[in-house]
């Protein structure tokens, strides 16, 4: 007795059914909560779309013939249409949907002809079959390029590749050997077709969730690495920043790594005389105006209350220089009061094997002398200068 045989067809349907509409209103529900996930309300309108598709297609015999083989197929293509868009949409993926969205209305021209003029419904099943494996095969293809070092993409593609086949062996063996009454009759062909529904339907819903909750806990892992007022990541999150960046230069000592700390000259003054509200104004001005000006691998975080940590990556002393005196100015200019916001800025370059903690000492060594200068300046401070032990930071205070 074949395994099969223990499966009732209309429960596979069934199943199928349910299932898409759970994967349905569990991916519209995470569209509503998380709007910035690209390519879950395509997905969600993939499963959506196909009930209608299987129920009008299960139906065959009992509605007419045009509606339960032309209209079905409709909605079924529709329905991976709209699985690929999303895929791709997700991964981010420029690749056009023409060439897909071209094969299916050739599919469609195909069932209409067959099911319509020359009734065969054989053609019909083995065309609908090449074209859906076409387009699992397509997706199978994105999800592997992307894949890299994701085990949720590959595990994805694999299965997308599996039921690829799938189609082609549903669509060879109806070719060879003949179409079924109904949707819903009891061989070993059907009952294996809707058992691979199933299991498709399943395994297509799990693979996505799992992929958008990998992006969710991705950015929710780098929010809580940023300061919520001034943009900028937090402590903890600069300290992390700064602590891969010493790793790198102690792996290649040719790599260059200033930091900068940064502080808002009078800050305690502004919150003073113009309330907290202008203090916050103040810092997310100042944030900005730094951020305006970095490169795309540089770092700012606020290290602590008006005070920022900047790092530069491949950046000799010389050069923090440069970018010291133009961040001077950028804050200059965003003030809007007649006494425009300055920064005082101390800088240091990185020695290979240096702990972070040394490092920024004397980056804060250099942040005393720019205010002991008159603030609004920068100063820097290289390792041959400076002796921890001589230095105390509490000394500001």
């Amino acid at each position: 007795m074949s395994l099969l045989s223990w499966f009732d067809n209309r429960t596979l349907l069934s199943c199928q059914l349910l299932l898409a509409i759970v994967f349905a209103i569990v991916f519209f529900a995470m569209r509503r909560t998380y709007p910035e996930l690209r390519g879950v309300f395509s997905v969600a309108l993939s499963f959506l779309l196909g009930i209608p598709g299987v129920l009008l297609l299960s139906s065959r015999g009992i509605i007419p013939y045009f509606v339960s083989t032309v209209i079905a197929n409709c909605f079924v293509f529709a329905a991976f249409l709209s699985l690929y868009r999303g895929i791709l949409h997700f991964l981010g993926s420029k690749r056009p949907l023409y060439p897909v969205l071209a094969t299916s209305l050739l599919t469609i021209a195909v069932v209409f002809y067959f099911s319509q003029i020359h009734i065969d419904i054989v053609p019909c099943i083995v065309a609908v079959s090449f074209n859906i494996a076409l387009i699992r095969g397509l997706i199978a293809i994105e999800l592997f390029l992307h894949a890299k070092e994701r085990n949720t993409f590959r595990l994805f593609a694999v299965s997308m590749s599996f039921f690829s086949l799938m189609s082609l062996n549903r669509g060879l063996q109806t070719l060879f050997h003949g179409a079924p009454a109904n949707y819903l009759q009891r061989d070993t062909l059907q009952t294996l077709t809707l058992a691979t529904g199933l299991l498709s339907v399943c395994l297509t819903g799990l693979f996505f969730l799992l992929m958008c909750n990998s992006h969710v806990l991705a950015r929710v892992r780098y929010e809580s690495r940023l300061d919520l007022l001034s943009g900028a990541f937090n402590r903890q999150g600069i300290e992390q920043k700064l602590a891969v960046e010493l790793k790198r230069i102690e792996r290649s000592s040719s790599h260059k790594l200033c930091i900068a700390l940064i502080d808002i000259d009078h800050f305690k003054a502004i919150n003073d005389t113009s309330g907290h509200a202008a203090g916050d104004a103040a810092l997310r001005n100042v944030a900005a105006a730094v951020a305006d000006g970095l490169r795309a691998y540089d770092y700012l975080g606020r290290y602590g209350g008006d005070e920022f940590l900047l790092i530069l990556p491949q950046t000799a002393c010389d050069d923090a220089l440069t970018v010291s005196d133009r961040i001077g100015r950028s804050v200059r200019s965003t003030s809007r009061s007649t006494s425009p916001i300055t920064v005082s800025i101390g800088l240091t370059e990185a020695i290979p094997g240096e702990a972070a903690t040394t490092l920024l000492a004397r980056a804060d060594k250099a942040l005393y002398e720019a205010k002991s200068a008159g603030r609004n300046c920068s100063r820097s401070l290289l390792h041959n200068q400076f002796l921890p032990s001589a230095w105390n930071p509490e000394s500001q205070n």
